[in-house]
């Protein structure tokens, strides 16, 4: 049976097996059809005669027979099948009885098994060519969907990818490859060493760390990277070239590492890692392509960023140099210091500058020297330093301090690299935890380049422009003078502090002298600029230092080195002063020495050409400026005193008010020859009265013009002479400090009479008074004597005229002789209360002025009928109405006198009321002066205190009561509260008087007094 279906399976004659399933087609189909042709002639044998149920029991034996020859290659199976067909066709046979039958039914289920046999090899061999096709098919399927997974992963942008974001290209690497483990390395800034890219895929555990770079003697993985190429192994062992410790957990069933080229070299890799199975070729292929992508990518970014940072680097030095022309190196580095955050990042910054003496010097100049030592040696050698997790103990050269006790900052130190090698240090400091890496030290080497280089151009623009700037400040400072020349109206002293100040800014000197020659033919110091105090007003004969050398040589003395010449050095003891070097050049006018001009330098110098010829220029100029400015100065102060003389003119005719008279005249006088104190006095009975004071208050000004100055005031009046004299400075320091300096006085003469002195004095040393001064005074005081005369005439008619006015006040107040004297205690009523309330302190004429008003305050009352005034008894409602009347019958009369101002308010006023219930005008609060409040007061407290027909006088107390409960309403509260307390104090008493009505009733105090 074995051999039979191994012949069964032998291979064709055109080389094909029919059940290989690589056989001609037709083949195939041959055989189908011969099983068919015998299958369908068995059966026909196998039924042949038969019916009914014999029929059908043959077809059960060809069945048999049939499934017998399909599974032939079953045998154990198929003979037992075709023993049973057998035997079943032969039971029917000996059932029929038929012979002739049993050869026919055996040959049928010959044929069957044969038929069965053939179909099933047909069958099979069918089947499995399909099989076959269909496990290619998807194969290739398979394969197709995986070339269009890395055409996919090859052709598409990484997803959520930013240009040169290394996170997301190490996640979609280690997707689209299947690892369950990936981490990116690149290479350091220096090239040395690969640093592991956070965060990573899978990597939580490992912790991966900086590795140094193999070059040709590191372990397998690292080698084939750095050479290039990609590595492949099957387990986690060589993952201890980069992680230094595996956990004995972590298994991996493949290990990659692709290498990532960045330009022309390999810039980093890519470790992945698979638990389950290895890597297939197309991962293979996959990662490698998605790694150069990735490769690509970050070169772009890197050259688009390096591009900016250049951009960036270059703006900012432009930025540097530019601010950096004309400045000093302190300056620039601190320019440096202010841009240098745009480079790297940093809290605090510091440059230190090496000295040649191996010391260092902070630029801020907060600290002494200090030694270079420690990590500034490295520095001083060129190198830059990374200085984490620093404590105060270690030394901190940043300035940057820990914020708690033993805590610690982060520094780096880079150097300043100058044409002649290292000239300092850039110290940055930085908080925190993050502290500088090698990342970093680009930046830095960097920013101490720039440093530098802005050091250097600062350096070079100097030398460049030092000369042109030196004759541009000569230019200038000889154009300020030569202004100055049309320029005259900023005076003397100031020209001459110009013309040192130029003098310094040309020459670059440290100080200057001024001197001017004096009648004795010496030089005096008139300006000094950079010398102490004590040099100001010094003389110098001829041959004394060097400002005496040029006086006798009229030429320009140089002097190189002052301490190699002596003689040339004192006075004023210029080596003392620190000076080392100096120049002097006469200043000429009209041929004759007018004074010198001095330089004066802190270093030895040899003086040019050039330097002569400016200072000799500049001094030249500067005695025209000078000399033009002192012309000017005398004109104006010629016009000034004169316009002076007419102000005060002006001011004294002003006025009739002989006191305002008086002031002026005396103001103009001081004011005029810039005197610090005047006094005028009159003559009166043959003694000299002080009528005013300036400069000082009038007990004063009594005591130093008519006790130091009495003498010569005295002799004034006698002789009709003016006096001038100034005290010698000695005489002057030995005297009383309250003895003028110096004194004019001149006589205030009318019709050829002295009738008063003016007297002034100035108590300053260099103060005197000239004859310029004598002239104007004496011209001031006799036009002024007219005016004093007219306000006197003035003065003497007012007086008339108001006695006149009391007298008539008096004879009202005479007509009724109840109330005789009531006038004059309305004055002392209120004078008391205006002493109380401090009323006008600085203003005696206000006084006068409320004191006349008090006794003019009811001198209306002249319009009064006699009939009215004098009755004995209550007023009718119309005899009331006549009696206010007196207010303004008093205004009426007194208002054509200008002389009256204050008065003609308390005339009308007296009777109104602080709530505007009052007479005539209804007025209140603040619509009347204080003053009037005072009358109003004071009228009121003597009307009650009186005794009248009607109704009897209150006492003072009972008065001072009705005071307070009128507060706001009668009176001004603040009147009432001083009536208050000048009474409680007893500053306000009772007057007494003579009362005719002793038992008048007592009625209140405001009852209107009529029936």
């Amino acid at each position: 049976m074995n051999s039979a279906i191994n012949f069964l399976d032998l291979p064709t004659p055109g080389g094909f097996s029919l059940t290989s399933g690589r056989g001609p087609f037709a083949i195939r189909l041959g055989w189908s059809v011969t099983a068919a042709v015998l299958i369908f002639a068995g059966s026909a044998l196998n039924e042949g005669g038969r019916a009914g149920s014999e029929a059908a029991l043959a077809g059960v034996a060809g069945a048999l027979a049939l499934a017998a020859g399909l599974i032939y290659a079953s045998w154990r199976v198929a003979v037992p099948l075709a023993a049973a067909s057998i035997v079943l066709s032969l039971v029917i046979d000996q059932v029929t009885g038929v012979q002739g039958d049993v050869l026919m039914q055996l040959a049928g289920l010959a044929m069957l098994g044969v038929g069965g046999v053939m179909g099933g090899i047909a069958y099979r061999s069918f089947t499995s060519v399909m099989r076959g096709q269909a496990t290619d098919i998807a194969g290739k399927k398979a394969q197709l969907e995986q070339k269009h997974r890395v055409f996919l992963a090859a052709t598409s942008e990484l997803d959520g990818a930013r240009f040169g974001d290394i996170a997301t290209f190490t996640s979609t690497i280690a997707r689209e490859s299947g690892a369950d483990v990936a981490c990116c390395y690149l290479s350091s800034a220096d090239g040395r060493r690969f640093v592991p890219q956070p965060p990573g895929v899978g990597v939580d555990r490992l912790r991966p760390q900086a590795v140094p770079r193999p070059h040709g003697n590191g372990g397998p993985l690292l080698t084939a990277i750095d050479s290039g190429r990609i590595f492949i192994a099957g387990d986690e062992t060589e993952l201890t070239e980069l992680i230094t410790f595996v956990p004995d957990d972590f298994h991996l069933a493949g290990l990659m590492a692709v290498p990532m080229p960045i330009g022309d070299h390999v810039g980093g890799f890519v470790v992945l890692g698979r638990k389950l199975g290895g890597f297939s070729d197309d991962d293979r292929r996959l990662a490698t392509m998605l790694t150069v992508r990735a490769g690509t990518q970050l070169a772009s970014a890197q050259l688009v960023q390096l591009t900016h940072f250049e951009s960036a680097r270059y703006s900012l030095m432009n930025e540097l140099i530019k601010e950096a022309s004309g400045k000093t190196m302190n300056e620039v580095l601190e320019l440096v210091l202010g841009h240098g955050g745009e480079i790297i990042r940093y809290d605090v910054g510091r440059a230190l500058l090496f000295q040649p003496d191996g010391t260092y010097v902070v630029l801020d100049g907060s600290a002494a020297p200090e030694p270079i030592d420690g990590p500034l040696t490295r520095v001083l050698a060129g190198e830059t330093m990374l200085r984490n997790l620093v404590t105060e103990d270690e030394g901190i050269y940043s300035g940057l301090h820990p914020e708690t006790l033993g805590g610690t900052v982060n520094e780096a130190l880079t150097p300043i690299r100058g044409k002649t090698g290292v000239i300092g240090a850039l110290c940055l400091g930085r908080r925190g935890t993050s502290g500088f890496s090698q990342q970093d030290i680009a930046s830095l080497d960097d920013l101490g380049s720039m440093a530098g280089v802005a050091v250097e151009n600062s350096r070079i623009l100097q030398v460049v422009t030092g000369q042109a700037s030196r004759l541009d400040t000569a230019l200038d400072a000889l154009g300020e003078v030569s202004q100055a020349l049309t320029t005259v109206t900023e005076g003397s002293k100031v020209l001459e502090q110009k013309t040192l100040e130029a003098a310094v800014r040309v020459t670059m000197c440290a100080a200057a002298l001024l001197t001017r020659s004096t009648p004795d033919d010496r030089q005096t110091v008139i300006s000094s600029l950079g010398f102490p105090s004590e040099v100001d007003g010094m003389d110098f004969h001829n041959g004394q230092g060097l400002v005496g050398a040029t006086m006798l040589s009229l030429r320009a003395t140089a002097v190189p080195d002052l301490a190699a010449n002596p003689e040339l050095s004192y006075p004023p003891g210029l080596v003392a002063y620190g000076l080392q070097a100096a120049i002097c050049t006469p200043m000429l006018e009209d041929g004759r020495l007018w004074g010198t001009l001095s330089v004066f330098d802190v270093k030895k110098r040899e003086w040019t050409t050039d330097d002569q010829r400016v200072l000799a220029t500049l001094g030249n100029q500067g005695v025209v400026a000078v000399r033009n400015a002192e012309l000017y100065d005398n004109n104006q102060r010629s016009i000034w005193e004169l316009k002076n003389l007419q102000e005060a003119l002006q001011a004294a005719t002003s006025t009739l008010d002989l006191n305002e008279v008086l002031q002026q005249v005396l103001a103009g006088a001081a004011k005029a020859s810039s005197a610090q104190i005047g006094c005028l006095a009159l003559d009166e009975s043959g003694t000299l009265i002080l009528k005013g004071g300036f400069g000082t208050d009038s007990s004063t000004a009594e005591k130093l013009a008519l006790g130091f100055g009495g003498d010569i005031c005295r002799d004034v009046m006698a002789s009709g002479n003016s006096y001038m004299e100034a005290l010698s400075p000695s005489v002057a320091e030995k005297d009383s400090p309250l003895r003028p300096r110096a004194v004019l006085c001149v006589p205030i003469t009318l019709r050829g009479k002295p009738n008063g002195v003016l007297f002034l004095a100035n108590y300053q040393a260099g103060h005197a008074f000239t004859p310029d001064h004598r002239n104007l005074v004496t011209e001031l005081a006799a036009q002024a004597a007219v005016a004093i005369d007219n306000a006197r005439l003035f003065k003497d008619r007012e007086e008339v005229i108001l006695a006149s006015l009391e007298a008539l006040a008096n004879t009202v107040d005479a007509k009724d002789r109840y109330t005789a004297g009531h006038s004059v205690r309305v004055t002392q009523y209120a004078l008391m209360i205006a002493r109380q309330m401090m009323y006008s302190p600085k203003d005696q004429s206000a006084w006068v002025r409320l004191e006349r008003g008090c006794r003019l305050h009811d001198i209306g009352k002249v319009g009064v009928p006699d009939s009215v005034l004098q009755k004995a008894g209550k007023l009718t409602n119309e005899e009331f109405a006549k009696m206010r009347e007196h207010t303004t019958v008093g205004f009426n009369i007194l208002s054509g006198l200008k002389m009256l101002t204050d008065e003609l308010v308390i005339v009308r006023s007296h009777h109104e009321r602080y709530d505007g219930k009052g007479y005539p005008d209804r007025k209140k609060g603040d619509d009347l002066p204080m003053f009037a409040w005072i009358v109003s007061a004071a009228d009121a407290i003597d009307a009650m205190t009186s005794d009248r027909p009607y109704r009897k006088g209150m006492s003072l107390d009972v008065a001072i009561e009705q005071v307070r409960e009128g507060a706001g309403t009668h009176f001004h509260p603040d009147v009432a509260e001083a009536v208050l307390d000048a009474a409680h104090s007893g500053k306000l008493n009772l007057i007494p008087q003579e009362s005719l009505y002793r038992d008048a009733p007592t009625i209140g105090a405001f009852e209107n007094p009529t029936s």
